[in-house]
């Protein structure tokens, strides 16, 4: 009996009249279903990473990602997923992200001159950071383009050049529409198509910088009982670290991952007050981070 062939993105048989597979150009097969996500994220359809994650259950994307650097040298990973944009950018960046974003502002905000044109020009007395709009007066949406590079989220458009840490992006909020941006005294929404992938890329960038820069070689510094510092690596919960919930401190801020005993992922940056480490579970560390355990649990702290 013939082996019946199987979709290579998310493995269902394929026969039938309503289940028929192509075969791409590369060879490999697809289902309808996943042939449609591919084209709604506007990816080349052919069998690659992206495609692959976009058309994975959730619970699986954080493995397949781990699987490829497995199989991929991260070197070549990085300079295939993250190309250089058509802008110049500051020496040593790479672009993780980039996207067509617009931004609604009040429209008295938005300079008489225009903007530069590059993240390479962009320099403090070049930067306007203009929040959301607010008040009753007239508003403007303002199309641009979203970078994001290892060092900053930029904000490009003919006049507006808005320029944030990444540390205070709003990550795990389910959108798949929009950026979030929350400082201290400003807020920023930058509308976007799926921030899903957005976000996606960013967590694949990290996995790559970790492995470029040998992740499994962690070290964790004890400064006391209740404090320690930790460097890119994986860490087992309870073998590595105590159980419990700590405060944070970056001192390199490029993510702290967690992967609870039920497999779920949870990405922290500085912008949140606390972490959660359960017994059972993996924190997976792409920065440097100094951690202050004060608890078990988090009631009454």
């Amino acid at each position: 009996m013939a082996k019946k062939k199987v979709c290579d993105f998310c493995l269902s048989e394929g026969g039938g009249l309503f289940n028929r597979l192509e075969e791409l150009s590369d060879g490999h097969h697809i289902c309808k279903d996943c042939k449609k996500l591919i084209q709604k994220y506007n990816l080349p359809m052919k069998y690659d990473l992206f495609q692959t994650l976009v058309t994975a259950q959730a619970n699986m994307k954080d493995m397949i990602m781990d699987a490829y650097l497995e199989n991929h040298d991260a070197n070549e990973a990085l300079a295939h997923h993250y190309p250089f944009p058509p802008v110049l950018m500051h020496a040593g960046e790479h672009c993780i992200n980039s996207v067509t974003a617009s931004l609604t502002v009040d429209q008295a905000m938005i300079p008489d001159i225009p903007a530069v044109r590059s993240i390479q020009a962009v320099q403090k007395g070049s930067i306007n950071n203009i929040k959301d709009a607010s008040g009753d007066g007239p508003k403007e949406t303002v199309t641009g383009t979203l970078y994001e590079t290892e060092a900053a989220l930029y904000f490009l458009s003919p006049y507006i050049v808005n320029c944030h840490r990444l540390g205070y992006m709003k990550r795990n909020t389910g959108d798949t529409d929009k950026v979030k941006v929350v400082t201290p005294t400003k807020e920023f929404t930058y509308s976007i198509e799926h921030a899903d992938l957005f976000y996606l890329r960013e967590r694949f960038y990290q996995k790559v910088n970790a492995a470029r820069h040998n992740k499994d070689k962690h070290l964790i510094y004890i400064t006391n009982d209740n404090q320690v510092r930790i460097t890119p690596g994986v860490y087992d919960i309870p073998k590595s670290l105590r159980p419990g919930i700590y405060r944070v401190k970056a001192i390199k801020d490029a993510g702290l991952h967690i992967k609870d005993p039920l497999g779920r992922i949870k990405d922290y940056y500085e912008n949140e007050e606390h972490i959660d480490l359960r017994d059972g579970g993996v924190l997976e560390c792409t920065g440097e981070y100094q951690l202050q355990w004060i608890g078990e649990e988090l009631k009454g702290l």
